[in-house]
């Protein structure tokens, strides 16, 4: 009976030493999730040029927000978000968050695109709100571009999870291993292996509306889904390689914003947004 119980206290031994897992620090309002009313926020690890790795927190609800952490989780500062322009009183799409790519200042700027019935535009932020550069073109890449945004990340003081919560938090473990090369260059290739949705057109919508799609490779099949601002499902349509678009009537929706995305068993595409008016 000893010769069991040491046995299993050695098993057990054996498997916390290969697997460790510790939360290190909750951040709230930071969950990649179908948080506020359909535009998640984010929690990610960027390395800047100049001040090196940072954890990274974009507030989209409200007014919005980008706060920088160290990686000790010490708060270094915020910059608010109030004078973007909004969709539905919630911040668009931010990305390529640096501090040397759009001017040689150490302040942090970072491309701000907003894709809307109202206004399409990309602009460049200075953190103090000076606007570096505008412009009514859209990166049309934008679902593929590269958000600085992964789930594990190697550091300079160890390796990282983030993972979030339907309660809006995010939550960072540290690791005891490391990502490995092969791991960390799948994830850069991800790319061309999502799905993927186009804007619907005509948008607004009143009586139907067509979004053309594309499935990653070697997917056959797949939902396109939408949602009410409320993050309730309000419709699902099946779609495979035969079409490469989908027709849809508006006539049984009632009048508002949705978003949608399209699923497959290899993951999601981002969000787009449909505004049905009667």
């Amino acid at each position: 009976m000893m010769k069991k119980i040491f046995l299993f206290a050695f098993i057990a031994f054996a498997l916390n030493v290969k697997a460790q897992f510790t939360l290190e620090h909750t951040y709230d309002s930071a969950a990649t999730w179908n948080y506020c009313t359909g535009n998640a926020s984010q929690l990610m690890i960027v390395k800047f040029e100049v001040s090196g790795e940072r954890y990274v927190k974009i507030n989209r609800c409200g007014p919005g927000s980008i706060s920088i952490y160290d990686m000790n989780h010490a708060f270094i500062k915020k910059i608010s978000l109030a004078a973007l322009p909004h969709s539905a009183g919630q911040v668009d799409v931010i990305i390529y968050l640096s501090e040397h790519l759009f001017d040689a200042d150490p302040g942090i700027e970072f491309m701000y695109v907003s894709d809307s019935t109202v206004f399409s535009t990309t602009k460049i932020y200075n953190e103090d709100g000076s606007l570096l550069f505008t412009s009514n073109g859209i990166p049309n890449i934008i679902m593929n571009v590269h958000l600085q945004q992964y789930p594990i990340y190697n550091t300079s003081v160890g390796t990282k999870m983030i993972l979030s919560y339907e309660n809006g938090q995010a939550k960072v473990f540290s690791l005891s291993g490391t990502l490995t090369s092969a791991i960390q260059a799948a994830n850069e290739n991800i790319l061309s292996q999502q799905s993927l949705v186009s804007n619907p057109y005509p948008n607004p919508s009143t009586q139907s509306a067509t979004i053309d799609y594309q499935l990653p490779d070697h997917i056959n099949r797949g939902e396109i889904v939408f949602y009410n601002l409320q993050g309730k499902e309000v419709k699902r349509f099946t779609v495979d390689n035969t079409f490469d678009s989908l027709h849809i009537s508006a006539t049984d929706i009632s009048a508002g914003t949705y978003y949608y995305l399209l699923v497959t068993e290899s993951g999601s595409s981002t969000g787009k947004k449909m505004v049905v008016i009667k």
